[in-house]
């Protein structure tokens, strides 16, 4: 990697700590006695610079991966340019990632995921969060923040936590960037300014996560929600909105789900051509393996009684449905596109997008999202653990979204 000039060995700006001073060496006792370095040492040994001048993200996740990896294990290291498989590493190396794609990168190597926007959450919550995770050598905590807030040089960048002081409220950024700064204490209400702003690239805000090593849980096996570009303003919140409202009339389940489905396309129809709601993973290769835990998937979707419900909608073969769902494509493939794509149909589509979506109900709500909620629910615990997993991955993703817009 070459060094623009400029960007080598900066000064820390007054209000941050370098590790190595005197008074960060001070920190990181006080900070060892207090039980906030859990996963220090084991990242320290995993410590490592970015090969490229935008691959803060793509380093800190590997870093972390490496930090939490079994030990035993020779299998499963990482590094950046071993991610070719899921992203197109020159686009990266022209813009970096977004937090959207941190979050999908993580769990496509085996990540646990949970993913916060700082956006009114107050100082005490983040500090919590931040408390919580550091006491533990099985978390690794990864922000992303705009360095202008904590008087740096640079935009938007992305860095794993190596620990907390809690006398001196502060965390240590091991930062990726080595050749620009050194890792450095920042205090907690700074480096939350710096994580609620807006990512010019996508115009959401950046966030932070929690991760840890998924033991049970596989990544996903094929859909994922489109994160890469806004669809929240023209989809998401009109969807809401329908959600949030009473039903006019007595309606049965399917009378409901025929409603609902018909909501979906109108939200989708101020998409432009170019949006699309959920899409899949691209592969250069697909093993055995992932073909079979494939038609796993769509086998269990579609003896669901979900999908056989909305396969007796008229709705699917007018001619007016067909031109809502090719003109504004709730469901896209990628060029690179997966062996069984053309396997995926309308209702199976419908069927993944109500299962999935995070329907937000109060106990005594008689809305539509309560009568979804409750079909849903039902409905997804009868299915295999496969589709579960499914499910619950793409509603985590909905969920960090959500957190953004509110």
């Amino acid at each position: 990697m070459s060094v623009r000039k400029g960007t080598h060995k900066r000064q820390l700006p007054s209000g941050l700590t370098a590790y190595c001073s005197d008074e960060g060496k001070v920190i990181f006792k006080e900070a060892l006695e207090q039980g906030h370095m859990g996963v220090y040492f084991k990242m320290a040994e995993n410590f490592q610079t970015q090969s490229e001048l935008a691959y803060c993200g793509l380093s800190s996740l590997v870093m972390a991966y490496n930090t939490l990896k079994d030990p035993d294990i020779a299998a499963g290291w990482w590094d950046e340019d071993m991610l070719h498989c899921y992203i197109n590493l020159d686009a990266v190396r022209g813009n970096g990632i977004t937090f959207g794609q941190l979050l999908y990168l993580a769990e496509r190597i085996g990540l646990s995921v949970e993913g916060y926007s700082t956006h009114k959450m107050s100082d005490d919550c983040f500090r919590s969060i931040i408390r919580s995770a550091t006491s533990t050598d099985d978390k690794v905590v990864i922000v992303n923040y705009h360095r202008g807030c904590l008087g740096q040089s640079g935009g938007g960048h992305v860095v794993p936590l190596g620990g907390y002081s809690a006398s001196r409220d502060m965390v240590l950024v091991m930062d990726v960037a080595r050749f620009k700064y050194p890792p450095h204490w920042v205090p907690i209400p700074s480096m939350k300014k710096a994580i609620d702003t807006v990512d010019g690239s996508t115009n959401e805000r950046r966030g932070f996560c929690v991760v840890s090593l998924a033991k049970d849980a596989k990544p996903h096996i094929f859909f994922t929600p489109n994160l890469l570009v806004n669809v929240s303003d023209v989809f998401v919140k009109q969807w809401v909105s329908w959600l949030s409202c009473e039903p006019s009339h007595e309606q049965s389940l399917l009378e409901l789900l025929q409603e609902a489905v018909s909501m979906l396309g109108v939200c989708a129809k101020g998409l432009d051509r170019d949006s699309f709601v959920l899409t899949h993973e691209a592969l250069h290769e697909c093993s055995a393996e992932h073909l079979y835990s494939t038609r796993g998937l769509f086998d269990t979707i579609r003896v669901s009684d979900l999908h056989s419900m909305l396969l007796s909608m008229a709705v699917f073969s007018s001619a007016e449905w067909k031109h809502v769902y090719m003109g504004i494509r709730m469901w896209r493939g990628l060029e690179r596109r997966h062996p069984m794509a053309r396997d995926v149909t309308v209702p199976m589509v419908m069927a993944v997008m109500l299962y999935s979506w995070p329907y937000h109900v109060d106990a005594d709500a008689s809305t539509n999202a309560a009568r979804l909620a409750m079909f849903i629910e039902n409905s997804i615990a009868k299915q295999s653990t496969v589709l579960q997993r499914e499910v619950a991955y793409l509603k985590q993703q909905w969920l960090f979204k959500a957190s953004q817009d509110e």
